[in-house]
């Protein structure tokens, strides 16, 4: 049982060292802007268009719930690479949290592995002293 022992303490060690990298997504001061950044292809409905040929006009869109209700939004061409750096931080850090999650359940899983070979041997232990208890008489 002492090798289980050994083998959660290892993993619970090696797990642990990968706390303070996620950590550090947690404790940025960028701020954050949950969406997505995409190409939106389209026509504009001009019969001599390009459009109308199938090349299809690209304009690059903002996807993200503001004020409560799904919205769709064209930044200005100047403005694409800002935003697209808010949402990817955004992604980052939810990515980040998703990591920390199960990293927490397999740290819980280790420690009640723990906690489970460590009352067992904790078991035998208690048999072999409570051998040599002396038995209480009877009244």
């Amino acid at each position: 049982m002492s090798h289980d022992l050994s083998s959660f303490r290892r993993q619970l060690h090696e797990l642990q060292q990968q706390l303070p990298l996620l950590l550090e997504s947690f404790l940025g001061r960028e701020p954050l802007l949950p969406g997505s950044m995409y190409t939106l292809r389209r026509r504009c409905g001009k019969p001599t268009c390009h459009c109308a040929r199938g090349e299809l006009h690209a304009s690059t869109v903002l996807s993200y719930r503001g004020q409560g209700r799904p919205q769709n939004i064209s930044p200005p061409p100047e403005q694409v690479s800002a935003v697209q750096k808010l949402t990817d931080d955004y992604r980052q850090f939810r990515q980040a949290r998703s990591q920390l999650l199960r990293l927490q359940r397999q740290i819980v899983e280790l420690i009640d592995g723990i906690e489970t070979a460590r009352v067992q041997e904790g078991e035998r232990r208690f048999q072999k002293l409570r051998a040599s208890f002396a038995p209480h008489p009877r009244r």
